[in-house]
């Protein structure tokens, strides 16, 4: 009778074994999760966004590039903005 093996599924750092430590195994496993899906463009809303470089992203249908996180996209907040009131001496 032929043994059979058993594979056990393994996630994307089974090809890195037992080198490297724990820690960062576990921080490119948690960082490859989160960049799964590309995000959307601040600027068109359509889900095109995707990295150039280490921080840098670029959409593909209008070209805009955006400065965000290293390896996943966050949208800058929207702008504020308030209306001053004048000051008296200043007419």
């Amino acid at each position: 009778m032929a043994a059979t093996r058993c594979w056990s599924r393994t996630d994307p750092t089974g090809w890195m074994g037992p080198r490297y430590g724990i820690r960062i195994r576990r921080r490119v496993v948690e960082i490859d999760r989160a960049r799964g899906p590309n995000a959307a463009c601040p600027r068109c809303s359509t889900v095109t966004l995707e990295r150039v470089a280490s921080g840098i992203f670029e959409c593909r249908r209008c070209g805009t590039r955006f400065a965000s996180n290293a390896y996943v996209f966050a949208a800058p907040p929207p702008i504020q903005r308030t209306e001053r009131e004048p000051t008296p001496g200043n007419a």
